[in-house]
């Protein structure tokens, strides 16, 4: 989130458009993998002031040649600096002698087996749930509405993914569905939704919760609607997250309420077995959250978790 005043730039925009071929990889993966695209990462980022050997972080604005030459390095959230760190760099880049410039001078290998460890896929008929995380207020007659934050950009949704697997997600439809009957949550599905997804990653890459840190959870799925195209679940639950016990020692804290709308399509009347597709549209939550962490500085004040 840091960077979104440069990249909301109109002039960085135009140049990263028409004078470079803009590229974007998580440090995480890149720095470790061991592949050819993670040798060509680390070749590039050794050139720059965030060389090491002890695997910290490589985070920043590179620019460079298609053989791996640096032109440029700064990670820094100001669009005039940015703006002049581009300049320079596309300076340097029309330095180099023209045979190394000119269309067809660098001829890139293949890049032959990617590191698994890094090459993610989704499982084979799973489910990819799109989450967005927003930050809300309340207005003067109590009804919730956009949030307001002094961190730049802290306003904004924040977008991740939930992969389920085939068997997951079709796990959350019983076999003879009745309106009405209801089950709980799948503990692995809950445990990676609480964990992973009811976290503040509104201003940068959140910490997770550990298992201890969930305190309580109860997430129920309940038939809501049948019919001959459609299923209907309702889920719903609370779960509170903290850091310690005692929500006065607690540096971070969560206590949430769960509200969404599952539905099951029927793509086949003969055989639901066989032919069923399920969609997850957004969760919706109300919380009260407090605390950040190395990653979301400027937390928003607000109660502790378990407080009322």
């Amino acid at each position: 989130m840091g960077r979104v005043s440069t990249f909301a730039d109109a002039e960085v925009i135009r140049m990263a458009k028409e004078e470079f071929i803009p590229v974007a990889g998580d440090d995480w993966y890149q720095r470790r993998r061991q592949d050819a695209e993670g040798d060509f990462f680390r070749k590039v980022s050794d050139q720059g002031p965030r060389k090491n050997n002890d695997g910290s972080t490589r985070q920043g604005i590179y620019m460079f040649t298609a053989d791996g030459q640096l032109l440029g390095f700064r990670n820094h959230r100001d669009a005039d600096v940015m703006r002049g760190v581009l300049a320079n760099a596309l300076a340097a880049f029309r330095k180099l002698p023209e045979s190394q410039r000119k269309p067809g001078a660098i001829k890139v290998p293949e890049l032959g087996t990617a590191d698994a460890n890094f090459d993610r896929k989704p499982p084979k008929g799973g489910l990819v749930v799109n989450v967005f995380t927003r930050i809300l207020d309340k207005d003067a007659s109590g009804e919730f509405c956009q949030g307001k934050c002094d961190f730049q950009g802290g306003d904004r949704s924040a977008h991740d993914h939930m992969w389920l697997t085939e068997e997951e997600w079709k796990a959350l439809i019983p076999a003879t569905p009745k309106k009405g009957e209801a089950t709980a949550l799948p503990p692995r599905i809950a445990m990676r939704l609480m964990r992973f997804h009811l976290v503040d990653n509104t201003r940068g890459e959140p910490a997770q919760w550990d298992r201890k840190e969930v305190r309580s959870c109860t997430m129920t799925v309940t038939v809501s609607e049948i019919s001959e195209k459609e299923i209907v679940l309702k889920l719903e639950g609370s779960a509170l997250l903290m850091t310690e016990a005692d929500p006065q020692q607690a540096k971070r804290g969560f206590d949430v309420g769960l509200l969404a709308t599952l539905r099951y399509n029927v793509v086949s009347k003969k055989n639901r077995k066989a032919g069923r597709r399920c969609t997850w549209p957004p969760l919706g939550c109300g919380s009260i959250h407090s605390g950040g962490a190395a990653g979301t500085h400027a937390a928003r004040s607000g109660l502790r978790a378990g407080a009322r």
